[in-house]
């Protein structure tokens, strides 16, 4: 089975935006990162890609120390449709009712 060398958190890939913002000189500033990489797009699980200058443009002066701060940011600014569905995860387990509900009945064997 192939390694999965993909790098996806709250709907966004960060695949081919977390190289870029590696190799960047920091601190950095919002106006240096549109500057210089305002038309990369960024993938989105649940919806077309996005560009850094989309995101970050309206965002006004903000100074970032490292790669670390720009994907937290980005995660921040992300529009609502890029996460797809509220409360839902294609990694299986329990919901959350459903995690109630066992505690609920482990509560209730356990008196």
């Amino acid at each position: 089975m192939p390694e999965d060398d993909t790098d996806r958190e709250g709907g966004v890939d960060f695949t081919d935006t977390m190289p870029i913002l590696e190799e960047a000189s920091y601190p950095m500033t919002v106006e240096e990162l549109v500057g210089e990489h305002g038309d990369h797009e960024v993938d989105r699980t649940n919806a077309e890609p996005i560009t850094l200058r989309d995101l970050f443009d309206p965002m006004g002066e903000n100074t970032f120390e490292s790669p670390s701060e720009v994907r937290q940011m980005i995660l921040n600014l992300m529009p609502k449709e890029s996460v797809g569905r509220e409360g839902y995860s294609d990694r299986g387990g329990a919901t959350p009712e459903e995690t109630a509900e066992v505690d609920r009945q482990n509560e209730d064997e356990s008196v």
